[in-house]
């Protein structure tokens, strides 16, 4: 999240505002932020709500994503049979805070959004920032304006401008006058924000304004290829943001996979009117589109989709989307665009938005030369949305498209035709062409391909009732070698279910166990594999172990999880109603709320402790003698001299460790242990 030309800059002149917003959230629901661009509002939201979360739309050109936009910026995923908007009202609904950054573009449809949320969500607070009032009965304006001569003054030297050109800005907005303090030769006539990104822009060389005006058809924030593409001169890109980041006319934004770059909207907009005026909007606009296209490309010829490859093209959504708006449906490059959207909304658990989006493509005239990458995504999509049929016919038409001359895609729609038929319930199809998309696979020689295919059909051979088959599958998938921590968990996972299916509890507690421990945390099948240690523990008669991790497995489908399948479905719900019914209310109460509260690392310590009694350390020892004593965590708290929020992070290790589920539970394992 980005909030400010110059995030190092310290907050100058804006205490009154930050008091009164912080008077006013504590008594009202809406707050607004309203003033210019360039005010300084995001900057100050981010001081006033520094941990979010925060919905920033300044990137955001269609009405219609604004839901999706929300849901992506909270983590949160689409519900089978749920409006998305629902969903995320779901998902807020025990929030304090939430802040929607720059809303004046979609002015409408944030207010409606905000409405629906304070209706939905009691406890909510929302802060807007915006140029304008979203107008909403109950709303709080508090207006952003220029800052005071002193304050501005104060500003500009701490910018690093010299203090006698301090007086030289008379607009004082801090966009302004960061913009001013960037140069050494201020002149008193430039007096408004435009005036002074005009004059930034005219004191470039010529190279410099060429890059700024090209950089301006980048939407959100971008990295040094992008850039070079767009600029038609990479062997000069990395000096010449240098120079405009210098000038703070270019930004870099915090980023962990490399150096990431971003204009504010001001400046953007300012240099694409520049762009226009030039000329040179339409060939920048096809470098823009010839680099999205050639990526996606190389991404539908390699034999997978790495996890790597999916961040980059997330990264490119914003990208990829005006793309799609600017390339004529009739232009083959089109497919190939839309497909690199949905595909990062596939990834984002957006199935329902991804899916329209597929279809009004498919359905457009005939399927260009491009579009097995839509083809395959899309039949996958429709699945999880549960149009069998449509899953179906794009996977037929998949098989039958030119692309499955190429082993990558004769192996990848072989697959796909498999899922499609075993949704449809044709069984023996779905085996037939499982088993010609693992053949291709093996022909291909890439492991991580035949591992992922080996797995599926592993599972489809478990769901015909063929155990010997379905584990020769599975073993072999597991024996590739593969070093990715997602398949892996989906490979143990699917050996797991299968020992489960065989009545071999040993063995499938022994699968879900290490998937926990050597898998990908953020992976889709972690859900699944709680679910599978649920069920063993369930089986073994610990309902309150079982519940934990029902529990956990729950929390963890809510931020994204994997979706059920059959027979795993029914196996997972017989399992929990067990194990509920058999704790009992009060029990099954405090063993689900410790499942939901366990993080990753929480739960790995949970599983291998079992039921083991690990050694406590002196201070946990000192604090389980109290919980028997019946004090309350902020009793011991003072009896320690501790702080509360130190003796709670105490107790729940406890839990997690000696496999426990409540206080009561621990006061007694203490005592006998005593």
């Amino acid at each position: 999240m980005w909030w400010s030309v110059n995030s190092r800059t310290r907050l100058v002149g804006r205490e009154r505002e930050l008091t009164t917003v912080r008077r006013l959230l504590r008594r009202h629901r809406l707050v607004t932020l309203s003033g210019p661009g360039g005010a300084g509002k995001s900057r100050l939201a981010a001081e006033l709500c520094p941990s979010g979360p925060v919905v920033e739309l300044e990137s955001v050109h269609r009405p219609d994503l604004l839901w999706h936009v929300i849901a992506f910026s909270l983590n949160v995923w689409e519900e089978p049979g749920s409006p998305l908007h629902a969903t995320v009202v779901r998902a807020l609904a025990e929030h304090r805070l939430l802040v929607l950054d720059n809303c004046e573009h979609l002015i409408r449809e944030a207010a409606s959004a905000v409405a629906e949320l304070l209706a939905g969500c009691p406890r909510l607070r929302v802060l807007v920032t915006s140029r304008e009032p979203l107008d909403l009965a109950g709303e709080m304006c508090v207006e952003v304006g220029p800052l005071t001569p002193a304050d501005a003054r104060q500003m500009f030297v701490e910018c690093g401008g010299a203090p006698e050109l301090a007086d030289a800005v008379h607009d004082h907005l801090p966009l302004a006058i960061e913009l001013a303090a960037a140069r050494t030769d201020v002149p008193a006539r430039h007096r408004t924000l435009d005036a002074v990104i005009g004059w930034s822009y005219d004191l470039l060389a010529p190279a410099e304004q060429s890059a700024l005006r090209r950089l301006s058809c980048l939407i959100g924030d971008f990295d040094l290829d992008l850039a070079a593409a767009v600029c038609g001169d990479p062997a000069e890109v990395v000096q010449l943001m240098a120079s405009l980041r210098a000038k703070s006319l270019v930004v870099r934004t915090p980023s962990s996979s490399g150096a990431r770059f971003r204009m504010l909207e001001s400046i953007r907009l300012f240099g694409l009117a520049r762009l226009e005026e030039s000329g040179e909007a339409p060939v920048t606009f096809e470098r823009l589109v010839d680099h999205l296209i050639r990526a996606i490309g190389d991404i539908a010829a390699a034999p997978m989709i790495e996890n790597n490859t999916n961040t980059w093209l997330a990264s490119q959504e914003h990208q990829l989307l005006q793309a799609v708006e600017r390339v004529p449906r009739t232009d083959p490059r089109h497919t190939w665009l839309v497909a690199g959207v949905v595909h990062v909304w596939y990834l984002r658990g957006s199935y329902s938005e991804a899916m329209r989006m597929a279809c009004a493509a498919l359905t457009h005239g005939p399927l260009t030369s491009h579009a097995e990458m839509l083809l395959f995504r899309a039949a996958w999509l429709a699945g999880f949305t549960g149009d069998e049929v449509a899953a179906l016919r794009f996977a037929e038409a998949l098989v039958a498209h030119p692309a499955m001359s190429r082993p990558v895609w004769e192996a990848r729609g072989w697959n796909t035709l498999g899922y499609a038929r075993g949704i449809n319930s044709d069984l023996a199809g779905a085996r037939a062409a499982n088993e010609r998309s693992v053949a291709a696979a093996r022909s291909l020689g890439d492991p991580c391909l035949l591992m992922t295919f080996l797995n599926n059909h592993a599972w489809h051979l478990m769901r015909v009732g063929d155990l010997p088959g379905a584990l020769a599958a599975a073993l072999e998938s597991l024996s590739l070698g593969v070093p990715d921590g997602f398949r892996l968990m989906a490979s143990r996972h699917t050996a797991g279910v299968i020992a489960l299916a065989a009545n071999d509890v040993d063995q499938a507690e022994h699968h879900f166990a290490i998937a926990l421990r050597v898998g990908a945390p953020e992976s889709l099948a972690q859900a699944g594999v709680l679910e599978g240690l649920g069920v063993v523990a369930a089986r073994r008669g610990d309902a309150d172990r079982a519940v934990v991790l029902m529990a956990a497995a729950a929390a963890t489908r809510r931020s994204g999880g994997s979706r059920q399948e059959e027979p795993w479905n029914h196996m997972v719900s017989d399992a929990r109603e067990l194990a509920l019914s058999s704790a009992g209310p009060r029990r099954a109460s405090q063993a689900w709320r410790l499942g939901e509260r366990l993080d990753h690392a929480g739960l790995t310590a949970y599983v291998n402790s079992g039921q083991r009694d690990e050694p406590l350390t002196v201070r946990q020892q000192q604090i389980a003698d109290l919980v028997v004593e019946g004090l309350t965590n902020p009793e011991i708290a003072v009896r320690l001299g501790i702080s509360t929020g130190t003796v709670r992070s105490h107790v729940t290790q406890m839990l997690s460790r000696l496999g426990l589920s409540s206080r009561t539970q621990l006061a007694a394992r203490t005592a006998r242990a005593r």
